[in-house]
């Protein structure tokens, strides 16, 4: 079995530009663990030959074809990191190959947000697939997925490694690693959260970290350093924010710095030491392994990974707070237990496990086997 994966290029991407470009790479290395698969590309959809920068060595190995000439290379084609060609699918079908959708982002916010904030977006053939593959944090849209495509919607595992975190980790003078969680360096007075939702959609804002940050100083005065809000410079002069902001008691004490976009590793290599982070209907999110294999008090609302960091549920700013302190507390007291459960968690999304590699597998090989019959939803 011959395997396309769509991918973006372009002069604007990079491998940071969100979390789809580096899951697109551990899934295209988990392919290749895969003993039928006889090979693995990339189907291009973008203007580039070349891959998103930030690539390392092992991304490079996999080739990147135009559309044209993947059509008479691949078996099954995965939708993944861009929009093919409606009639390359169609033509792709017609003599036998299998179509899938790799949804990856949340599919009711990129349905509805084109359109309420008037941002690019497409809609394309709905029955354009075979079957579409949703992760873990979407399952609950699974039912609107079905009755748009009018076909199978199945489970498949989210994937992550550090390989692409380890290449942006810097160096102090004498070669150390300024990456990572050092014990006694957070306790009341020096705690330096740092808030690293992109701010472009409402599932994933920096307003609740915000209040939760803030909460947490009024509750124990002294207790924050430095808040780091990012992906906030865009924002400083939309009256709601500013007035939001200069709510703030963290921000009326000087305490709350609004930055630009910046690296995870490098942030944090600055003296950042806590992250604080909120999402709605999204509770899978890189960032949470970034601060995770750093061993950095994870303050969140994920379901999903409720057994590590320090879990506060929906929106719940006061339980929250009550984290962050705690965790200002008590982190270095229970660190070797906090770092065995984010080891557990980290190595169960390996694109290397046994376990992942083998979901993929029978995934594969159920739709080459039984082929698929359209239905009505």
């Amino acid at each position: 079995m011959r395997v396309g994966v769509s991918i973006m290029t372009g002069d604007k991407q990079h491998v940071w530009n969100n979390g789809l470009v580096q899951n697109i790479y551990h899934f295209a290395s988990l392919l290749n663990q895969i003993p039928f698969i006889e090979a693995v590309y990339f189907v291009n959809c973008g203007d580039r030959p070349t891959h998103p920068r930030g690539s390392d060595e092992e991304a490079l190995r996999f080739p990147i074809l135009t559309q044209a000439e993947a059509s008479d290379v691949v078996d099954v084609a995965i939708e993944m990191g861009g929009a093919i060609d409606v009639e390359w699918i169609r033509r792709f079908r017609f003599r036998g190959g299998k179509f899938i959708i790799h949804q990856c982002g949340q599919p009711y916010v990129a349905l509805i947000e084109p359109t309420v904030f008037n941002r690019e977006g497409f809609f394309i053939d709905a029955e354009r697939c075979e079957e579409i593959w949703l992760l873990a944090k979407d399952m609950i849209f699974a039912p609107m997925m079905r009755t748009i495509h009018r076909c199978p919607v199945h489970e498949v595992p989210y994937l992550w490694s550090p390989r692409f975190l380890e290449q942006t980790i810097q160096r102090g003078p004498n070669g150390e690693s300024l990456y990572g969680y050092r014990p006694g360096s957070l306790k009341a007075g020096t705690a330096r959260p740092a808030i690293f939702e992109p701010n472009i959609s409402p599932i994933k804002m920096g307003l609740i970290p915000q209040m939760i940050c803030d909460v947490a100083e009024r509750q124990a005065p002294g207790t924050i350093d430095l808040v780091t809000y990012l992906n906030g410079d865009g924002k400083t002069e939309h009256p709601a924010f500013v007035h939001f902001m200069q709510s703030m008691a963290t921000y009326q004490a000087g305490k709350t710095q609004i930055v630009g976009r910046d690296y995870f590793a490098h942030v944090m290599g600055r003296g950042d030491n806590m992250v604080v982070s909120h999402q709605l209907n999204c509770p899978q999110n890189y960032v949470y392994l970034d601060a995770l294999y750093g061993l950095y008090p994870l303050i969140h609302n994920s379901v999903i990974f409720k057994d590590v960091g320090y879990y506060y549920e929906t929106s719940d700013v006061l339980g929250g707070a009550k984290l962050f302190l705690q965790a200002v507390q008590t982190h270095d007291r229970n660190l070797d237990a906090y770092a065995g459960r984010a080891r557990a968690m980290i190595d169960s999304l390996s694109p290397s496990s046994r376990a992942n590699i083998d979901h993929y597998a029978r995934r594969l090989l159920s739709l080459v086997a039984t082929g698929h019959k359209r239905r009505s939803a």
